[in-house]
């Protein structure tokens, strides 16, 4: 665990990723300045973070995204924890903004109330779908 702390002493990300980030993409909606956030965070961590990293994620959210949210809502709930031990492992620190940002998007789906769970958890995959893009648009590893 010292590692971890470690890592996020020494983290400083070449903006504030986080402060930047709107609840308001994922509940009410992606929109132009959603878009704007995902370009320049995409290509942010098309410098630090390697497809195969932002992938695993991805691919776990569309399995749950397959099954919808209300099968699959534990295993919502466990990627927050999941991504962490991820980004506490990553020696080269490109996991740490992404899973911040993740945590910020992640407290936007209001999981409790599963109607709009549902809607919210769809922003969700398209904002990151937009980082993904983004991402591999800019040349990620």
């Amino acid at each position: 665990m010292n590692n971890f702390s470690n890592q996020h002493r020494n983290y400083q990300p070449h903006r504030n990723w986080v402060t930047e980030f709107e609840p308001k993409w994922i509940k009410d909606g992606i929109d132009e300045s959603a878009i704007k956030f995902t370009d320049n965070f995409g290509k942010f961590l098309s410098h630090k973070l390697s497809s195969s990293q932002i992938r695993n994620v991805y691919g776990e959210l569309k399995r749950i995204q397959m099954k919808g949210i209300k099968d699959e809502k534990t295993s919502f709930l466990l990627l927050k924890p999941k991504l962490a031990y991820a980004a506490a492992r990553d020696n080269a620190k490109g996991l740490l903004p992404l899973k911040d940002v993740f945590n910020k998007a992640f407290e936007a789906v209001e999981i409790s109330d599963l109607t709009k769970a549902e809607k919210q958890f769809e922003n969700f995959m398209d904002f990151m779908e937009a980082i993904l893009a983004y991402h591999k648009s800019y040349g990620g590893k």
